[in-house]
């Protein structure tokens, strides 16, 4: 008959584990709740590429024209005619209700204005509280729309006198083509949920051994070393976790069939660091306060909205400089730009060392700050503070009595009052912190400008002038262009092709090609949109020639370019702020946890 496990990290690790299968909150926090998540999470995001928004159309004009801007709407793969109001004030409940993301209004005598070339105008009314699908809407209308006056029939006449070309942009999407939501949103998202419920985890193993468990019985299974103490209790936790890491990689690369095209060693070592560092921060919290409830509330208030600052939804380079502070020193975020750059636009693994070591850097730290606190508590384990039963309040009568018993109950426990009181005036103030820019400006581009004329040189300037896009970058090749998206200096390259200028005045379109990195929607969105912008005005410039803005000449020269004016308006959050759309939903659901 074999005798007790001698002490070390063994003895220490099977103590744990036996402990995890008799505790329903640690099988919970271990096994439950990660299958639970992905599972839904998955079947969240089954339908990976937007399609379809519902559109509604008010069309007072009935005739012929309309009815091809209609058909063609409706072809286009991101939005589908859903209704057909008769006025304004029909299309706005619409879109009040969610019966409808947009709404499409075509002006009475639109076919006639057309023919007249008065440039009548089409108005876009999207809802841009929902942030994603109202851009996306908005972008499939304006498509749809441009391609439906390109399709218009050639006035008599329009042919005649000269007119110099239009610069044509050609769009080439990096990294995620199709905008698919799992490469993008899902593939952060299930490490973010890892990220919190390991550190729960780590905390709720630590902070049990000052409530329910034995200190002393813990560190004797570890032979009295803290280091020891310390591996083996986290050691079980890191195994179960790595485990879930693995069944995340399935899901998106298996499931989904996304590919990877990074370096497996470096994002495998990189999914180690992460949940050692949380692992450790977990238990270093409980170390410190030694008091599990609120040991636990510090995790979550950390934790939590940890995703935020991390930059994928709103990216780093439009926070201010405590959200940028504080988003280095948390493992995440650094995770996260090696999980983008190594599986979605496989850069070389060189141009992941810098956040590699951060990420190392970090949870060494941790680990570090976590033994050295156990290492003291270990010194004099018998005095850590025990609860002193506080002796049973008065019996009062009444609902203002019991209103007043249990108040005194919460501020008299540190842990609940840190819960109920402080907890979500605390995250109130932190988690707004990285979308107090709300708009994301001057996103830096490269410009490999091989034309080198006064219309490059104004396009230049034009693309450092908009308020979406800066030029930081003049490289000389497309391929030193590509090196630099790859290290992030930029986000967007604008190729100008020689003969340019020779090709505009010639009356012949020169196409411009624009390389734009979709690895995070916001930024893909507003880069493109700079740039489309600099093009567009750079283009109607030219069009126009020495004709002032305002007068006749400039206006025929625009309706030449294209008959028909889109205006875009934007409902409920005209500016676009990224605060106003993402802050409200995320307080208004802790607020709830807490209920």
């Amino acid at each position: 008959m074999s005798g007790p496990a001698a002490p070390g990290i063994l003895s220490v690790a099977t103590r744990e584990v036996v402990w995890i299968w008799r505790d329903r909150v640690a099988l919970l926090l271990v096994l439950a709740i990660p299958l639970f998540a992905f599972f839904i999470l998955t079947a969240t995001f089954s339908n990976a590429v937007v399609r379809n928004l519902h559109v509604d159309v008010v069309d007072l004009d009935h005739s012929d024209t309309s009815l091809r801007f209609i058909q063609t709407i409706d072809a286009a793969p991101s939005v589908a005619v859903a209704r057909r109001s008769s006025d304004l004030d029909g299309a706005m409940h619409s879109i009040r209700s969610g019966a409808a993301i947009a709404a499409v209004f075509i002006p009475q005598n639109f076919e006639r204005d057309i023919r007249a070339a008065k440039r009548p105008q089409i108005v876009i009314f999207y809802n841009k509280q929902y942030f994603s699908p109202g851009n996306i809407a908005s972008g499939g209308l304006q498509a749809a729309i441009g391609a439906a006056a390109a399709a218009l029939p050639k006035q008599a006449g329009g042919a005649g006198g000269y007119r110099p070309g239009p610069l044509v942009t050609e769009q080439y999407v990096l990294t995620n083509p199709a905008l698919n939501y799992v490469q993008f949103l899902l593939r952060a998202i299930l490490p973010t949920v890892l990220h919190v419920l390991t550190a729960i985890a780590g905390g709720y193993a630590v902070g049990s051994e000052f409530s329910s468990r034995s200190m002393r019985e813990w560190l004797d299974a570890a032979g009295g070393s803290p280091l020891t103490a310390l591996v083996g209790k986290l050691a079980p936790y890191f195994g179960i976790f790595i485990l879930m890491m693995v069944l995340g990689l399935g899901i998106i690369h298996g499931l989904n069939q996304i590919p990877f095209r990074g370096d497996a060693i470096l994002m495998g070592a990189s999914a180690c660091l992460l949940l050692i560092a949380y692992l450790s921060l977990g238990a270093l919290l409980q170390l410190l306060v030694r008091n599990l409830p609120l040991g636990l509330s510090l995790t979550g208030i950390i934790c939590s909205p940890a995703f935020g600052f991390a930059g994928v939804g709103f990216p780093a380079l439009a926070m201010n400089g405590f959200a940028r502070v504080w988003g280095d020193i948390l493992p995440l975020r650094w995770y996260v730009q090696i999980l983008f750059d190594q599986a979605a636009r496989g850069v070389p693994a060189h141009d992941s060392v810098k956040p590699f070591m951060a990420l190392a850097a970090l949870a060494l730290a941790y680990f570090l700050l976590s033994w050295l606190r156990l290492t003291r508590i270990a010194r004099g384990p018998d005095r850590v503070p025990k609860a002193v039963a506080s002796p049973p309040p008065l019996a009062r009568v009444g609902i203002g009595g019991a209103f007043a018993a249990e108040y005194k109950r919460v501020l008299g426990d540190s842990a609940v009052f840190g819960l109920i009181v402080l907890a979500p005036l605390i995250y109130g103030v932190f988690y707004p912190q990285p979308y107090l820019g709300q708009l994301v400006r001057k996103i830096p581009v490269a410009v490999v400008d091989d034309d080198s004329t006064n219309l490059s040189r104004t396009l230049i300037q034009m693309l450092d002038a908009d308020e979406a896009t800066q030029v930081v970058a003049r490289p000389n090749t497309l391929e030193a262009a590509q090196a630099a998206l790859a290290r992030r200096e930029v986000f967007g390259i604008v190729g100008i092709p020689e003969g340019t200028q020779r090709d505009v005045l010639k009356g012949v379109g020169a196409r411009l090609p624009i390389y734009v990195d979709s690895a995070y929607f916001l930024l893909y969105n507003r880069t493109l949109q700079g740039i489309t912008e600099a093009t567009a005005t750079v283009s109607a410039d030219v069009a126009g020639g020495s004709a002032r803005p305002d007068g006749s000449l400039f206006r025929a020269a625009l309706v030449r370019s294209s008959p028909v004016e889109v205006l875009n308006q934007p409902l409920f959050n005209p500016t676009g702020g990224y605060a106003s759309y993402i802050v409200p939903a995320p307080l208004s659901s802790s607020c709830s946890r807490r209920c």
